[in-house]
C-alpha cells in the first residue's frame, strides 16, 4: 500500500530459502500491502488521518528499534538526521495525499492510482540524471495515462464528460511524492546503511504526523481504543509494514527479478479484491478496463525485456538507482 519496497538487499550468508517459498513470500506481500488499503479506510472512518499514521509509524519505529537494536547501536545515527529527514518529508507527502483521496474514494481504485509511482520513477531519475528513459517507460507512461482517462471517464459518465475527480487527483499527487521517495532511497542506500535509512525515516515520519495531528486534529478519544481500530492499526503495523518489508529483504534474493516484479505488481490487484469483497466497491467496464490498462503499465516499466545492444549514452535503467524489484519496491514501492 505505497509501502517502499525498498532495497535490493545483498547476501549476508544468512540459510537459503526455497525459490517457491521466496515467491510464496512476496505474494504473500503483494496481499498484505493490496488488502491494507480497505483496513486504512475502514479506521480513517473514526480515527483522523494524522493520528492514524502517528500511532502506526511510531509502533512500526519502536517495533524496528527493538528488532534491530544491535546494528543500530553500532551506526551513528546523527549522520542520517539529514537524509532522514528528506526521505520522511517525501514519505509525509505521500502518505498525506494518498490518503486525503481515500475519503473520497473507493480503496481499490487508490490502490491502482496510487501504483502509478512505479510508471513516474525513470521520469524522475531522468530530470535528476539526465539519463532518459527507454521506450518500455515511455510505453508505460502512455498506456498509464490512458488507463487513468478509462477511470476517470466512469465519474464522469453521466455528463459524457471526461473529470477527474478530487480524489483521484490529490491519490496521483501521492503517488509522485512516493516515486520521489523512492529515488531519493534508491541514491541515499548507497552512502548510508538502508536499515538505519528506513529506521530513522520511520521516527521523522511519524514525528511530522504527530505535529499535524496536534496542531489540526483533534484529540484522542474513547472510542478510538475499538478492538477493531486497535486490530486494523497492528495488522498495519506489524504486517504492511514490518513482516512484509522482511519478506521481501529475504524472498527478492531468491527469485529472478522479472518474476519478482510480477508478484509485487500485484498488489493492487488485491486491493481491489479485498475491496469489493469487504467494502462494497462497484466496477464498471471503464473502471475495469482503466485498472487493466494501468496494471500493463505497471508491469511494462517494471519489467527488464530483452534489448538490443545500448547507445553510448544509455537510458534510464543504467542510471536507475539501486532500489528492488518491482521495484522494487521499492517500490515500489
Amino acid at each position: 500500500m505505497a509501502e517502499r519496497r525498498v532495497l535490493n538487499a545483498t547476501n549476508d550468508g544468512s540459510r537459503g530459502i526455497s525459490p517457491s517459498l521466496a515467491r510464496l513470500m512476496l505474494l504473500t506481500n503483494a496481499a498484505v500491502w493490496g488488502s491494507g488499503y480497505t483496513i486504512l479506510k475502514f479506521i480513517q472512518t473514526t480515527v483522523p488521518t494524522q493520528w492514524m499514521m502517528t500511532f502506526r509509524l511510531g509502533a512500526a519505529a519502536i517495533l524496528m528499534g527493538v528488532i534491530f537494536l544491535p546494528k543500530l547501536r553500532k551506526i551513528d545515527l546523527r549522520r542520517l538526521v539529514i537524509p532522514g529527514l528528506i526521505l520522511a518529508v517525501t514519505y509525509w507527502l505521500g502518505f498525506m495525499f494518498q490518503l486525503e483521496g481515500l475519503k473520497t474514494i473507493a480503496p481499490g481504485r487508490n490502490s491502482f492510482l496510487t501504483d502509478t509511482y512505479c510508471v513516474m520513477v525513470p521520469f524522475l531519475i531522468w530530470a535528476i540524471t539526465r539519463r532518459r528513459p527507454n521506450w518500455q517507460h515511455m510505453a508505460a507512461a502512455f498506456v498509464c495515462i490512458v488507463g487513468i482517462g478509462f477511470v476517470s471517464l466512469s465519474e464522469g459518465a453521466a455528463s459524457g464528460l471526461l473529470s477527474v475527480s478530487f480524489g483521484d487527483a490529490v491519490t496521483i499527487v501521492g503517488a509522485f511524492f512516493f516515486a520521489a521517495n523512492l529515488v531519493a532511497v534508491g541514491f541515499m542506500a548507497k552512502k548510508f546503511d538502508p536499515v538505519a535509512l528506513m529506521f530513522m525515516e520511520f521516527v521523522f515520519t511519524a514525528l511530522l504526523f504527530l505535529g499535524g495531528a496536534l496542531l489540526t486534529e483533534p484529540s484522542p478519544e474513547p472510542s478510538w481504543a475499538d478492538w477493531r481500530i486497535i486490530a486494523g492499526l497492528a495488522y498495519l503495523v506489524i504486517g504492511s509494514t514490518i513482516i512484509a518489508q522482511i519478506f521481501q529483504t529475504v524472498a527478492i534474493r531468491y527469485v529472478p527479478t522479472s518474476q519478482a516484479s510480477i508478484i509485487l505488481s500485484t498488489e493492487s490487484l488485491f486491493g481491489v479484491l479485498v475491496s469489493v469483497i469487504f467494502y462494497g466497491e462497484r466496477l464498471t467496464v471503464a473502471v475495469v478496463i482503466g485498472f487493466a490498462l494501468i496494471f500493463c503499465a505497471i508491469l511494462l516499466s517494471e519489467l527488464h525485456l530483452p534489448k538490443r545492444k545500448r547507445a553510448k549514452n544509455g537510458d534510464a535503467d543504467d542510471a536507475a538507482p539501486a532500489v528492488s524489484a518491482p521495484d522494487p519496491d521499492p517500490n515500489r514501492r
